[in-house]
């Protein structure tokens, strides 16, 4: 059965078509359209091999190692590993996590220690089974099984489960060693905004978690594990650590439900894919919904739930359902009952890429229709000393995004200053069911985890995809 779908695959996306060179070509000179047409011709191949196929329930996150084992995550509390010397999968442990109330809390984020091959070390994101929490701790893996007993909890907060939704789960590190974790907001779902201030409703207030300095959720965590199972705050975070009524963790706040998070080891930029409201347009009760893909060139506030993408959110009158005051994002205020810390906020950061159901005017090749930015990497081939197939220098420095809803991937070029250049759909015949995670391996390969379409449940099509570039210009079909 994988054999005949790496051939269907391979088929595929076995080279760019030309086609794709007409819709997405943004270049400037002709030295750049010369470019831009040999690397979209028949010289650029890929193979793709489906590496994991069978039996995956609601797979989310993965990593994968120099010796080409991969470790899986799935929401439901099983840890899997994938033996690349006779592609066997097995579980290597279980945890016990919630997944009822807000059903998008489970196991919901994994990522291996910078120095896992000495000691052992895996970090998990998970929602506690009987008490209304979150966690993240460190575990031993020891023969490629997850010793039960050697849980170390970090850190800890409050994640109430009422209603669905916005877990986040992103977690990576940076060249010193510190960990990125992305908390999603935690809040009930709406078209517009999250601001219900209603006594007995703070569950659907994003004021609560991502607009409140003394809150974990709705915010990307910069903290620096300690050999003990302790953690340090590292230089740099959003608040210095005597700053009253917030948390020192916090490197960015005012998220929705960033996804996966990556830095680009060249520049130290951090990168992700943040979800935005559902609506599909303009109401009433408030502007439609956008999605972003975001870079953050230091810690900040991204403005949720007062404003995503280029839309400003006013706070709901949600007695009489009529919409109220609009923040200045210069100068943003909480004055929820809901909120814990500051009432005067930092200024909204601007969003990197932001889009909606609509077309979007600069970056056409977005599509249109339903929308959820998931993130990606960016690839720096230094990343990859070893690579057996090194991609070509057209890729270098570019961010490689996936967009589960609309079931591609794209690639995000930046100027010498790092800001968005031009957009383009990486392989666009190749369509991935709901890519969840994706990142460049220690192999200098791109691996796909695609986890269906169907939401909380498990889906035939879900798959771990592994794209080489074929240097030797012969596609594989």
């Amino acid at each position: 059965m994988v054999n005949s779908l790496n051939q269907k695959i391979r088929k595929v996306i076995g080279s760019c078509m030309l086609i794709n060179l007409f819709i997405s070509l943004q270049a400037n000179d002709s030295f750049d359209i010369i470019k831009e047409a040999y690397l979209h011709n028949d010289h650029l191949r890929f193979e793709s091999t489906v590496l994991i196929q069978d039996n995956l329930d609601e797979p989310l996150a993965f990593e994968v190692l120099d010796d080409g084992r991969v470790f899986l995550i799935e929401r439901k509390g099983t840890i899997k590993l994938y033996q690349p010397t006779d592609a066997s999968v097995r579980t290597i442990g279980f945890l016990e996590v919630n997944t009822s109330g807000n059903e998008e809390q489970g196991l919901v984020g994994m990522t291996l220690d910078p120095d896992f091959r000495e000691n052992g070390w895996m970090y998990l994101y998970y929602f506690h089974p009987n008490q209304a929490k979150a966690i993240i701790s460190r575990w031993d893996i020891l023969d490629d099984t997850l010793m039960a007993d050697s849980e170390k909890i970090l850190l800890g907060f409050p994640a109430q489960r009422e209603t669905c939704c916005h877990t986040g789960g992103g977690m990576t590190w940076d060249k010193d060693d510190n960990l990125y974790i992305a908390t999603g907001n935690n809040t009930g779902i709406n078209e517009t905004s999250h601001t219900d201030e209603r006594p007995g409703r703070s569950s659907w207030d994003g004021q609560r978690g991502a607009s409140n300095t003394d809150s974990l959720e709705g915010k990307i965590l910069r903290i620096f594990p300690e050999p003990n199972g302790s953690y340090s705050i590292p230089h740099g975070n959003l608040f210095p650590l005597t700053t009253p009524l917030t948390r020192p963790e916090i490197y960015t706040m005012g998220h929705l439900n960033a996804w996966r998070v990556s830095i680009d080891s060249a520049t130290g930029y951090l990168y992700w894919g943040e979800t935005g409201p559902d609506g599909s347009e303009d109401s009433k009760l408030g502007p439609k919904g956008f999605d972003e893909f975001n870079q953050a060139r230091g810690p900040g506030f991204f403005g949720w739930p007062y404003f995503m993408g280029d839309a400003a959110y006013p706070l709901m009158d949600y007695e009489t359902n009529t919409p109220g005051e609009i923040k200045n994002p210069k100068s943003p205020t909480n004055l929820s009952p809901n909120n814990t810390g500051m009432t005067e906020l930092p200024p909204v950061s601007p969003s990197f890429i932001n889009y909606s159901h609509d077309q979007n005017e600069r970056f056409p090749s977005l599509g249109t229709g339903e929308r959820s930015a998931t993130g990606g990497p960016v690839y720096r081939r230094a990343d990859h000393p070893k690579a057996m197939h090194p991609w070509p220098d057209y890729f270098e420095g570019k961010w490689f995004v996936a967009e589960f809803s609309r079931k591609a991937i794209f690639m995000i070029a930046m100027d010498n200053e790092g800001n968005a250049q031009s957009l383009e759909r990486f392989l666009p015949d190749y369509h991935p069911s709901g890519p969840i995670d994706m990142k460049f391996a220690p192999d200098g390969n791109l691996y796909v985890l695609e986890h269906g379409e169907g939401r909380f449940k498990s889906n035939s099509e879900a798959k771990l995809v592994r794209i080489i570039y074929d240097d030797n210009g012969h596609s594989k079909l």
